[in-house]
């Protein structure tokens, strides 16, 4: 297997899941931010995650964030001489897409 298969495969495997971070809020208690981050990704999978950690308890939901960012590349390029010539052209677009939330496991 190449390295760029591999790592387009591990690429793959990390944008499909959802990441948590364990936190400390002002009052001192425990509390959980969540990603799930990426277009392969939905806030459901963020709620799964939520609902992993905290088991059948359940959690205060206290903050949800998400956003779609587009961005584009384009770059260009021509050559022309006597007799032949050259030219390139690359253009890229897509959305970045962030989700995340902020919980509190009920006790």
């Amino acid at each position: 297997m190449s390295p760029r298969i591999l790592l387009i495969g591990i690429i793959a495997m990390l944008i499909g899941c959802a990441m948590s971070k364990e936190m400390y809020l002002p009052d001192g208690s425990k509390g959980y931010n969540i990603s799930c981050d990426g277009s392969a990704n939905s806030m459901g999978n963020c709620f799964q995650k939520a609902g992993e950690l905290c088991g059948s308890k359940g959690y205060y939901l206290l903050n949800r964030e998400g956003q779609a960012i587009p961005f584009g590349t384009n770059v260009g390029s021509a050559s022309v001489v006597l007799g032949g010539g050259s030219a390139g052209y690359v253009a890229q677009t897509g959305m970045m897409v962030t989700r995340s939330l902020f919980i509190k496991c009920k006790e």
